[in-house]
């Protein structure tokens, strides 16, 4: 086999593997390259479950990404129904899937609700270079001060 054959060869064995690979990442859910924040309203009104968001996003894995999720979740009053995150190469996306909490589902307008459940899901996915999080090993976080009172 001469080295064009060879070349070609490869080429075609390389694309095929990132086709193998884009496929197992959609069924796996593994995080992707670039950053992305997705909402869905899903309907489940015929098993009584009322209404039902699925939110998703993909960003750099950071120490205080889940501590800002979870404020935001709560600012927007809603319950975490179920949640599917994965981690991989320091990459890291998650699946929620989320609704109003029972005493804010009747005065709730999912489109406010989906455009504000965006803006809090797309602050978090920032690049961590603009993140305020300045501290990035542990040992460093052990030795703070305010540890030590």
């Amino acid at each position: 086999m001469d080295k064009a054959a060879l070349l070609g060869s490869v080429v075609d064995h390389v694309k095929d593997l990132k086709g193998k690979t884009a496929e197992i990442s959609k069924v796996l859910n593994t995080p992707t390259d670039t950053d992305e924040v997705t909402i869905e309203h899903l309907n489940e009104e015929e098993e009584n479950k009322g209404c039902l968001l699925k939110a998703s996003f993909c960003c750099d894995d950071r120490p205080e990404l889940f501590s800002e999720l979870q404020r935001g979740i709560k600012n927007l009053k809603l319950t975490v129904m179920g949640a599917d995150i994965t981690s991989l190469g320091g990459r890291i996306k998650g699946v929620f899937m989320l609704c109003p909490n029972e005493n804010s589902a009747n005065d709730v307008c999912m489109n406010s609700l989906k455009r504000s459940l965006r803006v809090v899901l797309s602050r978090i996915a920032i690049s961590p270079s603009t993140s305020n999080y300045r501290i990035k090993s542990k040992r460093q976080r052990f030795f703070l001060p305010a540890h030590f009172s």
